[in-house]
């Protein structure tokens, strides 16, 4: 049956961002319509991309792969469970050779398509004897820089798809076994696995227990200079929140028991894990994070109930070792 334009939601762009969460609990007997895939994918083929050279590409693979065990020896072992109940997972791809073979053509459809133009200062003479020899020029490790960006662009595009289409979406790590998802796929030595993405429909509420707490605006954001804080707009926040792009923060009412639940579902461990009394006491009392009452309430009743447990001897010799070789002072975290 043909799809129609009204079969599609019309989801603003702002609260598809809002709504947007990483989903960890799918409903393995729900498989997400093609249409929805391909939504998803069309999204990513539209996000922006150097010189329209189009360098990024997916896999998408369900269930009845033969490849799936293989896949599946692949993952880290606290997302076995996710892969095993989505509906698809879609593996993003790199394409390297896209910058050495398509700058000449991404180029010429610019210019055809009105984008690129003299008004900037483009000729033809100068694009072909200094510009694509430049770009062409440029050693891999610079490219794939480059190119590893706008595939997170496709793929974080492709995510906002789903959700306006009511999916739910997780990026996965495949660290496990290096190499293997090259393996598995025989892919050529100039494509990069990027990132695995499991996508279905959620057994959790859609709120997914509200928005995660985030780092605060003005401590991400800078005003000309670094270090001088960037302010948000008188009102906007508030605007924001009346265009749900800004949501109630996790953990909503009724969380936990639903985390409880799906796990009591499918005979998995109850409970989230626990830090210890004083990371917990710190992270509430550090300024740059934006900590609502749901989770400063929840961090209260962790901290009541007690039982936590202290930093094992080998992460701190961890920290210690990689915050001294990036120049953090450890003692705000080991104190």
């Amino acid at each position: 049956m043909a799809v129609s334009a009204s079969d599609i939601p019309d989801v603003p762009v702002l609260e598809a961002i809002g709504n947007r969460r990483s989903f960890r609990y799918y409903d393995p007997s729900r498989t997400v319509e093609d249409w929805k895939i391909h939504t998803m994918l069309q999204a990513g083929r539209l996000a922006s991309c150097q010189g329209n050279i189009n360098a990024t590409e997916a896999i998408v693979v369900t269930k009845d792969s033969d490849l799936w065990d293989e896949i599946e020896e692949c993952v880290s072992g606290f997302n076995v469970q996710i892969i095993n109940q989505s509906s698809h997972l879609i593996f993003w791809l790199t394409n390297l050779n896209a910058w050495y073979g398509r700058a000449n053509d991404g180029l010429s459809t610019l210019a055809l398509s009105g984008a690129l133009t003299k008004y900037h200062g483009w000729n033809y003479e100068f694009t072909m004897t200094q510009t694509v020899p430049r770009l062409m020029s440029f050693p891999t490790e610079r490219t794939e820089n480059l190119l590893r960006f706008e595939s997170g662009q496709a793929v974080a595009q492709s995510m906002l798809a789903g959700t306006a289409l009511g999916v739910g979406s997780i990026l996965i790590a495949f660290g496990r076994k290096p190499g293997g998802v090259e393996k598995a796929f025989n892919l050529p030595p100039h494509y990069r696995f990027t990132w695995g993405h499991a996508v279905g429909y959620p057994l959790e509420d859609m709120a997914a227990g509200g928005q995660r707490a985030r780092i605060k605006f003005d401590r991400l954001f800078h005003d000309g200079a670094h270090g001088k804080p960037l302010q948000m707009a008188d009102g906007l926040e508030d605007a924001l929140k009346g265009k749900n792009m800004i949501q109630a923060q996790a953990p909503l009412p009724g969380r936990y028991e639903e985390i409880d639940r799906l796990a009591a579902e499918f005979s998995r461990d109850p409970g989230v894990v626990s830090w210890p009394a004083k990371e917990i006491e710190r992270l509430m009392n550090d300024d740059d994070w934006d900590f609502g009452p749901n989770i400063r309430e929840h961090a209260k009743k962790v901290l009541a109930d007690g039982d936590l447990p202290d930093y094992p001897d080998e992460m701190r010799e961890t920290f210690e070792k990689l915050m001294t070789e990036h120049g953090i002072d450890a003692s705000k975290y080991l104190s």
